[in-house]
């Protein structure tokens, strides 16, 4: 429970470091995009904090890529 913890207090000072300048230079695509990869990350990592096996994240990050890969183009 304390490792939770822990990665939600770190999230959330990168959250709170983070958004407030892009909100100030009216950057809405990047805080959307910021706020989709913090929440991979932060369930990622949430997940290795209650010792739950993860196999094979490369191809679910592939499958969540790909669309934001489609909207932004190559």
């Amino acid at each position: 429970m304390l490792n939770a913890l822990g990665v939600t207090v770190i999230f959330l000072i990168v959250i709170f470091m983070e958004v407030p300048g892009l909100i100030k230079k009216k950057k809405t695509k990047e805080v959307v995009a910021f706020f989709i990869l913090v929440a991979i990350g932060y369930t990622l990592n949430l997940l290795v904090a209650f010792d739950v096996k993860i196999t094979a994240t490369n191809k679910l990050i592939e499958m969540l890529m790909k669309p934001i890969e489609k909207i932004w183009g190559k």
